[in-house]
C-alpha cells in the first residue's frame, strides 16, 4: 500500500503548489515590484468649439495639426443680417433717447405728465436692450482661441451651414503635456507630487526628465492600483498626445521592505 499512497501524496503537493503560486499577488501590486509602469501622454487642456449661433461659415483657417495662439481667431461666421440689425436698433436707441429728452424738458414746465415721461423712458431701455442683445449676437460671430494649441480635428468646413451647438473644432493645448499613469497603491506611502523621474517615449524613443504633478482622488479597490498626473519637466517637441512610453519610477529600499 506504501508504493500507492506516494504518488496520490505526490499529487495532493504539486495541486498545492499550483494553489498556492495562483493565489500569490502580480508583481505590480507589490510595493517592491520591478514590473515597468506604462503611462500615456495627454494635452494638458482640450476642448470642442462650438457654434453659438445659426449661421454659415465664413472662414475656418487653421488645419488640422496646425498650431495657433491664444486669443486668435478659429472660426469666422457670416453675419451681414446682425450686422444691418445692430444699425438699425442703434438708430432706435437714438430716436427713443431724444424723446425721453423731450418729455423730461416737457415735464419741467408742466407740458406733459410722469406717465409720459416713464413710457419713454421704459421704450429708450428696451432699445438699449435691443442693442445689447445684437452686440452679443455679433460677439459670437467670431470664435477665438482659449488657449494656444493645435487643431486636432475639424468637424465642420468653410461656407457650410451650421446649427446651435454643432461642433466645428476639436483643438489640444500641447505647451503642456502631460502623463498618465497607474501606480499600486501601497506607493503612496512615498510617492508625492515633486517626486522626480525619467520617461520613455516609445514612439520618438527620447528619454525625458519628468515628475509627479497630483496624485489621483481615489484607488481602484479591486486592482489596488492609484492613477497618478505627472509632468514634463522641459519642452518636448516632438511628444504628442496619445503617445506611450515607460516611466522609470521604482519604489526606495526602504519602501520595499
Amino acid at each position: 500500500m506504501i508504493p500507492m499512497f506516494r504518488p496520490f501524496a505526490a499529487t495532493l503537493l504539486l495541486a498545492a503548489g499550483l494553489g498556492a503560486s495562483a493565489q500569490a499577488p502580480s508583481p505590480a501590486a507589490t510595493a517592491g515590484s520591478n514590473a515597468p509602469i506604462r503611462g500615456v501622454v495627454r494635452a494638458g487642456a482640450e476642448a470642442t468649439l462650438t457654434s453659438r449661433l445659426a449661421a454659415r461659415i465664413a472662414a475656418m483657417p487653421r488645419q488640422e495639426g496646425e498650431s495657433f495662439r491664444k486669443g486668435e481667431m478659429l472660426v469666422q461666421f457670416e453675419c451681414d443680417r446682425p450686422q444691418a440689425e445692430l444699425r438699425s436698433a442703434q438708430a432706435l436707441l437714438q430716436v427713443q433717447r431724444r424723446q425721453l429728452e423731450a418729455q423730461t424738458e416737457l415735464e419741467k414746465f408742466g407740458a406733459t405728465g410722469k406717465t409720459e415721461v416713464d413710457v419713454a423712458r421704459s421704450q429708450a431701455d428696451k432699445a438699449r436692450a435691443d442693442v445689447d442683445a445684437l452686440q452679443a449676437q455679433l460677439r459670437d460671430c467670431a470664435i477665438s482661441a482659449p488657449f494656444a494649441g493645435r487643431v486636432v480635428k475639424r468637424l465642420a468646413r468653410s461656407h457650410e451651414g451650421v446649427a446651435v451647438s454643432q461642433p466645428l473644432l476639436r483643438i489640444q493645448d500641447t505647451s503642456a503635456l502631460e502623463l498618465d499613469l497607474i501606480v499600486p497603491s501601497n506607493w503612496l506611502v512615498w510617492l508625492q507630487p515633486g517626486t522626480r523621474f525619467a520617461f520613455r517615449v516609445d514612439e520618438t524613443q527620447q528619454t525625458v526628465d519628468a515628475a509627479v504633478h497630483r496624485l489621483g482622488a481615489a484607488v481602484d479597490p479591486v486592482s489596488r492600483t492609484v492613477r497618478i498626473v505627472a509632468r514634463f519637466r522641459v519642452d518636448v517637441q516632438r511628444a504628442l498626445p496619445g503617445m506611450s512610453g515607460t516611466a522609470a519610477l521604482t519604489p526606495p529600499p526602504a519602501a520595499r521592505r
